[in-house]
């Protein structure tokens, strides 16, 4: 078997995951909605199968759903098909973002090329109507549209069991990270989507510090995530 995509290679292992009916089908279906956007949708299969994990997880435990960083929202699109997320009445899924782009005030200089090569590559139009679309099915999952982490004030996001993380910027991550953690309840899943890829050592650098305060360790992943979970 050999997968070699988003920046990872692998030989000689098993990635049966791919093609378990509800997950390829569910690739299949996100694919194509995000095609309209996406001249050629990336595959990040991988890093798709470690949030469904994270967020099958969660599932087992007391709280709502959180990700900061959504765009077009391939990943928590991914995992509100593979979880059925409609039919858990009882949690919301809260998307956070911009949805024209990464802000990139407060930026060091090292974070700020990054983010001016993303933005230009990938984050150049207002996709907020398209990715209400894609969400259209799923009527727990609610969009809000801000920066952050101002965008957190005002919103009841009750207890929380899973949280994704990916705005291309440390500060922001991290002064969000400091609003929510009250929040998350012991055993929250935490996925950072950037904490080892090349480019984002200022990400990976707070991150590590961030963990520590509470006495913790984050997972490095060869997706290029990371994950944590709450104590």
């Amino acid at each position: 078997m050999l997968y070699a995509s988003d920046g990872l290679g692998v030989k000689h292992k098993n990635i049966s995951f791919m093609s378990e009916p509800v997950f390829e089908k569910a690739w299949a279906e996100v694919a194509q909605a995000n095609m309209p956007y996406w001249p050629e949708v990336p595959d990040i299969r991988w890093r798709a199968h470690v949030c469904v994990w994270a967020a099958t997880s969660a599932l087992q435990i007391e709280g709502n759903f959180v990700e900061l960083g959504v765009h077009t929202g391939i990943l928590s699109s991914m995992i509100c098909r593979c979880t059925d997320f409609a039919k858990h009445a009882d949690r919301r899924f809260f998307l956070f973002d911009t949805f024209t782009g990464i802000p990139g005030k407060g930026a060091s200089a090292e974070e700020a090329a990054e983010i001016a090569r993303c933005n230009a590559v990938m984050y150049h139009s207002d996709v907020y109507e398209f990715t209400k679309s894609v969400f259209a099915e799923f009527p727990n999952a609610q969009l809000v549209k801000g920066r952050l982490p101002a965008s957190l004030e005002g919103i009841e996001t009750g207890r929380i069991a899973y949280l994704s993380v990916d705005l291309n910027h440390a500060g922001a991550e991290i002064d969000s990270a400091e609003i929510l953690w009250p929040r998350l309840v012991p055993g929250a899943v935490i996925v950072l989507d950037d904490y080892a890829f090349a480019g984002h050592e200022e990400q990976y650098r707070a991150w590590n510090e961030f963990a520590a305060r509470y006495g913790l360790r984050i997972l490095t992943l060869p997706t290029g995530q990371g994950m944590l979970i709450k104590r």
